[in-house]
């Protein structure tokens, strides 16, 4: 089993929801796509109840999930005296940032990687101000009928997030999570929400948490009985 994103307060979101439904602390691996908060908050709680899961997040140089970061950071001056420069002058050759969750087994992604046969992560930058240079990984399934894209908030954008989906398949059947539309202006709601069933030809959507109540309703106008409201709790059947 896989989770996707931990959200915001594991004691309400994850042990009301995810522990009955799904079995948490039996869970194979987690998937974070962020690092906000509100994706974050129950990966402690995830942890107490199930301590040995492989988490896989995005990898960003000094990143909340810690990892390497090259030495090359660090622009020597031999000229200083010892106690002058950083680790006495011998710099190793990597060196790593911390971690809130020293005790995780994290995975750091930040290229599409495949984690079993059929599911992959897809690893996607933010351009947007506000929220630049935000790494952000989706979780894409193939199908019969298409790739089953999982978003956490589409920071870098649900077309961008799609056009890096290409590389693992062709024709993107459903989407189902936030796409960070909630205080985007209407005119560019409608293009998305166009966008997604003319130029994508999405066959389901199912978009939550961050997408905003506007877009919420142009999508469910733009995609009519193929849209589901995916609310904390809401089981969407795959085909």
């Amino acid at each position: 089993m896989v989770t996707v994103t931990v959200g915001n307060d594991g004691e309400i979101e994850v042990f009301e929801v995810e522990l009955e439904r799904s079995h948490i602390a039996r869970e194979d691996v987690a998937v974070i796509s962020h690092r906000h908060g509100d994706h974050t908050g129950g990966l402690g709680y995830l942890l107490r109840v199930n301590p040995s899961v492989t988490i896989y997040a995005p990898y960003e140089r000094f990143g909340l999930f810690g990892g390497p970061v090259p030495a090359t950071i660090i622009r020597p001056d031999s000229s200083l005296p010892a106690r002058m420069r950083y680790f006495g002058g011998r710099v190793p050759a990597e060196l790593r940032s911390s971690t809130v969750w020293p005790n995780a087994h994290f995975i750091r992604v930040d290229t599409l990687t495949e984690v079993a046969p059929g599911i992959a992560l897809v690893s996607t930058v933010s351009r947007t101000p506000g929220t630049l240079e935000l790494h952000e990984l989706s979780l894409v399934l193939r199908t019969p009928k298409g790739l089953v894209v999982f978003v956490g908030c589409s920071h870098p954008g649900i077309e961008t997030i799609l056009e890096a989906t290409r590389a693992y398949g062709g024709h993107v059947h459903e989407i189902v999570g936030g796409l960070h539309l909630v205080a985007t202006p209407d005119p560019e709601i409608e293009r998305v929400a166009s966008s997604l069933r003319d130029d994508w030809r999405l066959d389901l959507i199912a978009p939550g948490h961050c997408t905003g109540e506007p877009a919420f309703d142009a999508l469910a106008r733009a995609f009519g009985n193929r849209y589901v409201y995916a609310g904390l709790g809401t089981v969407v059947e795959l085909d």
